[in-house]
């Protein structure tokens, strides 16, 4: 079972268990930093945008995913999405279908092929095979989540999600802190967007030269679910961030519960969450991306709640994505 998000991970200043581990953070920046210098990335002949982060989970990359691929087909692209696939074990590059498994193409694929009709989603660890076998059924831009640290791969505009409110935490490199990369990383993106509530500023570490948005999320629940107790639970990175936005939509809260990213859920965890509910007299709520998770049977007894994004900053970052492209191609930098 994973773990839980480390809470010392975004403390204000390293702790001290940071500071004991941020040795092994070394050594973990080290071996990043090999494996891209000793990596040749492929180049595929249409535009490979991608969409990740410098910062493990939690910064709602998926949701901008999704609404980056709604914008660009609207805009005249056939659009194809590449991911990992959390979870699958396949090397090579998979189409995912309605009826698969959570178990065996990941949460996040299936919650990105159930939110795209129309849209190819691939999952396989070899994302270049899984971008010529996108383009032979017809794609003509890739869309990779998940891929800033992905060397294999050649892009043509990485935009960095970062979390507004968590930001880049103590600023020091797993296990010691949340981050990926060290933190003079961050400016290597084409492109940053600042995701959710909060007030931080811009990072000090981001290229003044180099786009920056600011992108908020929000829920909109069924009117019904607005006038009754709701139990709230979610595996995700930053599960009060889901909380947070519950609240926000003023819906009533009768209790949250937590569990590590990616949790893979049992049907006794649910009969446990049905009997709390009950006793509370409320409804069961989750994340999209749990949902997909959830044990046969039990997906019409729990209701998935969607994050909406601000479409006007959202076709913003898809307009500063194609300029990109465009210097690219015209030879600029």
């Amino acid at each position: 079972m994973l773990l839980a998000t480390p809470r010392f991970w975004y403390a204000r200043q390293p702790t001290l268990l940071a500071r004991l581990l941020q040795p092994l953070g070394w050594l973990y920046a080290l071996g990043v930093r090999w494996h891209r210098r000793h990596s040749r990335p492929g180049r595929l002949p249409v535009a490979v945008v991608s969409v990740g982060n410098i910062t493990l989970g939690g910064t709602g990359k998926t949701p901008l995913v999704i609404a980056l691929a709604q914008e660009l087909q609207r805009r005249g692209f056939t659009v194809a999405v590449l991911l990992r696939g959390y979870g699958a074990n396949s090397r090579q590059p998979r189409r995912v279908g309605s009826t698969d498994a959570a178990a065996l193409v990941g949460d996040e694929a299936l919650e990105i092929q159930r939110s795209l009709p129309g849209v190819a989603v691939w999952v396989g660890s070899d994302r270049l095979a899984g971008g010529a076998a996108a383009i032979s059924a017809g794609a003509d831009l890739l869309l990779l989540d998940d891929g800033l640290q992905h060397w294999r791969l050649a892009r043509d505009c990485d935009i960095s999600v970062l979390d507004r409110r968590h930001g880049l935490g103590n600023r020091l490199v797993f296990p010691a802190g949340p981050l990926r990369e060290p933190v003079d990383q961050l400016g290597r993106a084409d492109l940053l967007v600042l995701a959710g509530a909060g007030l931080a500023p811009r990072p000090p570490n981001w290229p003044l030269e180099k786009p920056c948005f600011s992108l908020t999320g929000w829920i909109e629940p069924p009117e019904r679910l607005r006038a009754e107790p709701l139990l709230a639970f979610c595996g995700i990175g930053l599960p009060d961030k889901f909380f947070a936005a519950l609240r926000q939509a003023d819906l009533q809260l009768a209790a949250t519960v937590g569990f590590p990213d990616h949790h893979p859920y049992a049907a006794a965890d649910l009969e446990r969450l049905e009997r709390r509910a009950d006793a509370h007299g409320a409804t069961l709520v989750t994340t999209l991306k749990d949902w997909q998770r959830l044990p046969e049977g039990w997906g019409s007894r729990v209701v998935a709640l969607p994050l909406v994004l601000d479409g006007q900053v959202v076709a913003e970052i898809a307009s500063a994505a194609l300029a990109r492209l465009g210097a690219r191609r015209a030879g600029t930098t």
